[in-house]
């Protein structure tokens, strides 16, 4: 702890604060203590009074004013930083968004490096957001030849990774991506209304992209080729910040993207309506939550973050 501002302060207050004990004898000219305040070398010129205040410790005061993606701690720390005898606080302001731009990377991470006897503090008073899975593609389908299946939602990305001890109060929201919706199933097969045969084939929805920071994109509508009666299947709608996309109506219609910390809805299967020559591909299934957090033994001493969270947690 720092020394005495004010007051007596003697020599052994400083020898430990350098890093001494008061088993053992320091001196005024110390590169230890003399570091303390910054004076190259002892003198006549020095007086205790010098060391008023003075600390062995460094304190990083950090505050995240402006939305920002992929933040990581480490890199962002500063020059000041002393290994081992540093302490950082982190505030994120009142409505701030850290995002990420990719499934795979955490919106805010502490980074690697951190050594024992570092501190670090971190107020979220804003949100952190993983970023949304992406919409599966829609079946595809040509007459009397193939289909293919849908393609899954895709998983929502992380929000928060804690690498190092940390403490984390929440008076905001932290959540892992919103999964992707599955695609819709695709067919081609003969419909007969009155007498009157037509050969149909329609490619699957797209689904809808996960909510995040940032947001999932649409499935792609499936293609489909032949037939008399030939229907492309739509893109999905792209996610936002706070809810999911919807998935693209057809005759196998596409998933919804999951809100914040949600799964993604599954794709819709084509009603068998249809006869020979038919087939149908199967619809895709929806995409898995992100993580609101990953190390949590290492947040708040393994309680992990509280307040308002969504989403899963490792």
């Amino acid at each position: 702890m720092p020394l005495p501002s004010s007051g007596q302060i003697t020599l052994d207050e400083m020898h430990v604060e350098a890093g001494g004990s008061t088993t053992t004898e320091g001196a005024v000219n110390d590169a230890d203590i003399r570091s303390l305040i910054g004076a190259a070398s002892g003198g006549p010129d020095l007086a205790f009074t010098d060391w008023y205040g003075a600390s062995a410790t460094v304190t990083i005061n950090i505050t995240i004013s402006s939305n920002t993606n992929n933040y990581n701690l480490w890199n962002n720390k500063g020059g000041t930083y002393s290994a081992g005898k540093t302490t950082v606080n982190v505030t994120i302001n009142s409505g701030v968004t850290i995002g990420s731009t990719s499934q795979g990377g955490y919106a805010f991470t502490t980074g690697l490096g951190w050594v024992t006897g570092d501190v670090i503090n971190i107020t979220n008073n804003g949100t952190i957001k993983g970023k949304g899975g992406n919409g599966g593609a829609g079946g595809n389908a040509v007459y009397n030849s193939s289909v293919t299946n849908a393609g899954n939602g895709g998983t929502g990305g992380p929000a928060f990774r804690g690498q190092f001890a940390c403490t984390v109060t929440n008076n905001g929201s932290v959540y892992g991506g919103g999964g992707g919706g599955g695609g819709g199933g695709s067919f081609y097969g003969t419909f007969t209304v009155v007498k009157t045969s037509t050969q149909s084939v329609q490619g699957g929805g797209g689904g809808g992209g996960g909510a995040g920071v940032n947001a999932g994109s649409g499935g792609s509508g499936g293609s489909a080729s032949g037939g008399q009666s030939t229907i492309q299947g739509n893109n999905g709608n792209a996610g936002t910040a706070t809810a999911g996309g919807a998935g693209a109506s057809n005759a196998g219609s596409g998933g919804a993207g999951g809100g914040l910390g949600a799964d993604g809805a599954p794709g819709f299967a084509v009603p068998d309506l249809y006869t020979p020559p038919e087939a149908y591909g199967n619809q895709g299934s929806g995409g898995t939550r992100g993580y609101y957090q990953v190390g949590s033994v290492l947040i708040n001493g393994g309680s992990g973050i509280g307040g308002t969270v969504g989403g899963r947690s490792a």
